[in-house]
């Protein structure tokens, strides 16, 4: 019976696996319980993870990807530069902003 308990609770799981964007080959990847707890953390490359098991797992982790340069599942948790309070994918190609500022688009 033990068997079949831990068996269930990893099918629960949620596996998050963290990469860096510069350097692929540096991966954390932790598991979480279906109550947002993180129950395993798997560093082999040994870098400063801020998060320890039985802590939750909430947004703060995707604020620590984006400063330090991760995706999280592959996905980029930062939000999109703004300029003048416009995202910069918002200004048309052409737009006199582009002209005038070319450096910033």
């Amino acid at each position: 019976m033990k068997h079949l308990k831990n068996f269930n609770e990893s099918i629960y799981e949620r596996e998050v696996v963290f990469t860096n964007k510069r350097n692929p080959r540096l991966v954390i990847t932790i598991k979480k319980s279906p109550d947002g707890r993180i129950t395993e953390i798997q560093n082999e490359t040994g870098i400063r993870f801020p998060f320890s098991i039985g802590q939750l797992l909430q947004r703060n982790v995707e604020v620590w990807a984006c400063n330090n340069n991760f995706l999280m599942d592959g996905k980029d948790t930062c939000p999109e530069k703004k300029i003048f309070g416009v995202k910069a994918s918002d200004v048309p190609q052409g737009h006199e902003w582009r002209h005038i500022f070319p450096h910033k688009f």
